[in-house]
């Protein structure tokens, strides 16, 4: 039992950092798998999806920096389609124990047209790599969820804490707050991930605010999952509810003992810079924004 709890703890926080999260999971927690054995896939609705990818099989275990994309795709009943809604790419430094979580607007150009389009053509995987194409990374993993799945998610966990920037006030979007620290459900969570209208920039401040949520999303989780029962109980709600692709026990545990050592508080949230338009464009400092990020996944000039 005492070997069980350990692994739980691990399933615990590597879900924290994959999910960083739109907010995430992993599968199937049943005795066998706890044992040692191969995850299986999801046993209950799917809240999200999480996919290793080539890059990750090539580097081995992820001892150096590497880097994760975090995707929430507007696919949900009426709408055909999946295109990229929320695009973040987070890189993980094992060595510093740190990490950083840049923030990229669904409507920045890439390839002759924007970038969230990759997710429409060739789902998770081609959005990630069109990411990374980007930010000049190499994704090893890439984490993805609609809109009722990320509301299931949060709902399945209780709620989540938000410190929400400013007020809110959008019925386009149905986010309505005051500032502040507050719990929110998984319809509250997605508004203001959603919300654009209350801002002059728009997208921009909705991607950032995107990332708060996510920040706010692996807070609670940590501060909920204290001790080996909250562990546990965590880890077997999330873990009943991911389909993973590519993933096995090894990669979980070894990410896991990465993400433990993170501080959700010391993770920087940057948005990077776009210039106007329909189809926004790189603005100044980006180059330099990317390699900053793309060495060792910690920002030093920006």
């Amino acid at each position: 039992m005492r070997r069980a709890l350990r692994i739980g703890r691990h399933l615990l926080v590597t879900v924290s950092v994959l999910v960083l999260v739109l907010v995430l999971g992993v599968s199937g927690l049943t005795a066998a798998w706890l044992a040692g054995w191969k995850l299986p896939f999801a046993s209950g609705a799917t809240w999200m999806q999480i996919e290793k990818l080539g890059t990750a099989d090539a580097a081995g275990s992820p001892t150096g920096t590497f880097f994760i994309a975090l995707i929430g795709n507007d696919a949900r009943e009426g709408r055909g389609g999946a295109r990229g809604d929320a695009l973040h790419v987070v890189g993980v430094n094992p060595a510093t124990n740190t990490a950083t979580m840049l923030n990229v607007p669904r409507d920045t150009c890439w390839r002759g047209g924007k970038i969230n389009r990759a997710h429409a053509s060739d789902g998770p995987r081609g959005q990630a790599n069109a990411l990374g194409e980007l930010l000049g990374v190499n994704v090893s993993y890439v984490v993805s969820a609609n809109f009722p799945e990320f509301q299931a998610l949060v709902n399945g966990v209780g709620g989540i804490m938000v410190d929400v920037p400013v007020a809110m006030n959008d019925p386009n979007s149905g986010a309505f707050f005051t500032p502040g620290l507050q719990r929110t459900d998984g319809w509250g969570a997605l508004a203001i991930s959603r919300n654009r209208y209350d801002f002059p920039n728009g997208d921009i401040s909705r991607t950032t605010n995107q990332g708060i949520v996510i920040l706010g999303a692996l807070r609670t989780l940590q501060a909920e999952a204290r001790g080996p029962a909250g562990e546990f109980k965590v880890a077997a709600l999330l873990a009943r509810h991911a389909q993973l692709d590519g993933m096995g026990l090894t990669d979980v545990y070894r990410l896991g003992r990465i993400a433990f050592r993170l501080n959700p508080d010391t993770i920087r949230n940057v948005t990077i810079p776009v210039t106007g338009g329909s189809c926004l464009g790189l603005g100044g400092g980006a180059s330099t924004l990317f390699a900053d990020f793309a060495d060792d996944a910690t920002l030093q000039a920006h």
